[in-house]
Formats: C-alpha cells, sequence, structure tokens
C-alpha cells in the first residue's frame, strides 16, 4: 500500500519536474508517450481536442462531485495509442475540470505492452486502459476500467459515494 501512494505521489507531483518521456509504438511505429506525465502533453492532440467537448457536466453533477470529494486523487493510466483512452481521458476531464478535483489528478502514460505497462504501475493491476483509478487518504476507493458503464458522471459520483 505504501508503495501504491508512492506511485500516486509520483503521479501528481513528479511530472512537473521530469521531461516527458516517449517511445515508439510496437504496432503502429508512432512516437507515444510512457511514464508519469503532465497533462500538457496530450492536451492539444487532435484526438484530445475533438473528443473533450463531447460531454458538458451540469451544475449539478459538479456540485455533486464536489460535495462528494474528501481530499480524493484520482491516477489516470492511459495510452496515447489507445481509441478508448483517445474517448475517455478528454471526457473525464471535461468533468473534472469543473470539480475540485482537478488539481488532483495525476497521469501515467503506458505502452501497449503487458509488460512496459506492468513496469510503469507495479502492483496497480491495470490490465486495460485507460484505468482511472479513485484514492482517498491513500486507498483506492473505486476505478473505472476501459469504458464507464453508463453516464460516466454518476460513475464518478458512485465512486466517490462508496469511498465515505
Amino acid at each position: 500500500m505504501k508503495y501504491v501512494f508512492s506511485l500516486m505521489a509520483l503521479a501528481l507531483v513528479a511530472p512537473a519536474a521530469l521531461a516527458q518521456s516517449t517511445a515508439v509504438d510496437s504496432a503502429t511505429h508512432r512516437v507515444i508517450l510512457v511514464g508519469p506525465v503532465e497533462r500538457s502533453a496530450f492536451d492539444t492532440t487532435s484526438w484530445y481536442r475533438s473528443n473533450s467537448d463531447l460531454y458538458t457536466p451540469t451544475p449539478e453533477l459538479v456540485r455533486r462531485i464536489d460535495s462528494l470529494d474528501a481530499g480524493d486523487s484520482v491516477a489516470v493510466v492511459f495510452g496515447s495509442w489507445c481509441s478508448d483512452s483517445h474517448m475517455w481521458v478528454p471526457i473525464f476531464l471535461s468533468i473534472t475540470d469543473s470539480t475540485t478535483l482537478a488539481r488532483k489528478i495525476g497521469f501515467i502514460a503506458v505502452p501497449r505492452s503487458r509488460e512496459g505497462r506492468e513496469k510503469l504501475t507495479p502492483g496497480l493491476a491495470v490490465d486495460k486502459v485507460p484505468t482511472f483509478i479513485f484514492y482517498r487518504s491513500g486507498k483506492e476507493i473505486g476505478r473505472i476500467v476501459e469504458e464507464p458503464e453508463g453516464d460516466i458522471g454518476e460513475n464518478i459520483v458512485n465512486i466517490l459515494k462508496g469511498g465515505k
């Protein structure tokens, strides 16, 4: 558990001090992001821009999330090569940008290979991306894996409710 908390701290703090790491994707031979990254490493990409306006949170949803946030944080494990990440990361951020969670989100970009993913996220059991892992007091309280079940905003609310 101590290691998971350290990884989360690294994902939230270290990117500002580190250069963005890249690698060549094994399937497409294109450059991809790997490791802890800042949002600025991907928020100007075409996939991010084209999907960030697909979901507009209601003021009520924002209030519900804020009322349930008890110092929570989120690790977003994604693949810059992955179509599900291209869809759900921008939508997730379009919701959280208006909430108190916005300042407490860390990003870890992973390669396509299982070995590479495990190396970057040891102990987190990330099988599919994107994976949004919610923490309260350093302990995982829930996650959204690959695609939300139903409305992503309600998924966030339900995870935060369950963590209380």
